[in-house]
């Protein structure tokens, strides 16, 4: 999963294709599709009066990514005539997706739109799905077999990742020591977060970068790596927290390490924590992706795939690098994910 903070220096100059408003710059990435946001020639899906049953199975429920999903897919439903649900399992793993999926299928509704926990492990159980006549839209990760799904809609994740190690390389004035925590190896959303973080690093040769450090996604182990790298390495400048968990990990750990200020949080999504971080200036900068923009999008392509239409395989979503000198804007705030609509 992700799935789902940065600092006080000028960051404008990073912007590059972020969407950093207090920088002045538009609200999307240049990597971002024309599919950003909701489209009107999408609402066309109820004129012959049908209604159509979507369900959204989150990679896991409560948390403020997939929760923003739901929010984004619920506010176009009215208008395209969709009933529109959402079940999911409160746990991140494919035997707890897996039953989910299958009881959803059971009831066969017109579309499944699904971040799946796995993209090997979850292609039996949706395969079973398409082939009872399920539309299948995948969010926020697309399957190893991509004959299963109609469409992909995610964030370009490398991208995502070289925004964070532009910021990084700026924050900490391109030296010092920088450290990675992600949640575990295997994961083709991560590791394609920390490769493009590991290719602007190279512009910044005198940055040394430590190993990936795994927190299997608890905060207390992130927390833990944070105050002990602290303590073996006095040049310790920054960090580069790959999903939400981390970041907030790596809040507490540098507030154990008594090195708020002094070390550079660059984190990746978003959570109330995370935004009062980057509020107070524990959290330098933030990666944020658009999952509000991703449920529109990928409830507009369930209804055109249920209706025949053709759906772009690929579709991607903006980003905005939160600081605190933008994140209270509203530019900023419309990425900002929630936990309920």
């Amino acid at each position: 999963m992700t799935r789902r903070l940065r600092m006080g220096v000028p960051l404008c100059a990073l912007a590059v294709a972020a969407i950093a408003a207090g920088c002045g710059s538009s609200s999307s990435s240049s990597k971002a599709s024309s599919s950003s946001g909701a489209s009107s020639s999408a609402g066309s899906s109820g004129s012959s009066g049908k209604t159509y049953h979507v369900v959204y199975i989150p990679g896991l429920t409560g948390n403020p990514f997939y929760s923003t999903v739901a929010c984004g897919a619920k506010s176009v439903a009215p208008q395209m005539h969709v009933k529109f649900s959402v079940q999911g399992a409160p746990t991140f793993a494919v035997n707890a997706q897996t039953p989910v999926v299958n009881a959803v299928t059971a009831t066969h509704p017109d579309a499944i739109m699904i971040s799946n926990d796995d993209p090997k492990g979850m292609i039996p159980p949706l395969l079973q799905a398409q082939r009872a006549g399920i539309k299948i839209v995948n969010i926020d990760g697309d399957l190893a077999e991509k004959s299963v799904g109609v469409t992909n809609i995610q964030s370009d994740n490398a991208y995502g990742g070289q925004l964070a190690g532009q910021a990084m390389g700026k924050l900490i004035g391109g030296k010092g020591t920088v450290a990675i925590i992600d949640n575990d190896p295997g994961f083709p959303i991560s590791e394609a977060r920390v490769a493009g973080f590991m290719q602007a690093m190279k512009q910044y040769p005198g940055v040394k970068v430590l190993g990936v450090q795994y927190s299997h996604n608890e905060t207390s182990n992130a927390a833990s790596i944070v105050s002990s790298t602290a303590a073996a390495h006095p040049d310790f400048a920054g960090v580069y927290t790959v999903e939400t968990n981390n970041t907030e990990g790596a809040i507490t750990g540098a507030r154990d390490a008594h090195v708020v200020g002094k070390l550079k949080i660059v984190g990746y999504d978003t959570s109330d924590p995370i935004v009062k971080g980057i509020q107070d200036g524990t959290v330098s900068a933030d990666i944020v992706q658009y999952p509000y923009g991703e449920g529109q999008v990928g409830l507009q392509s369930a209804v055109k795939a249920i209706q025949g239409q053709s759906v772009p395989r690929e579709q991607t979503q903006p980003f905005v690098v939160a600081t605190k000198a933008n994140v209270n804007t509203a530019n900023v705030q419309r990425f900002i994910y929630k936990t309920s609509c």
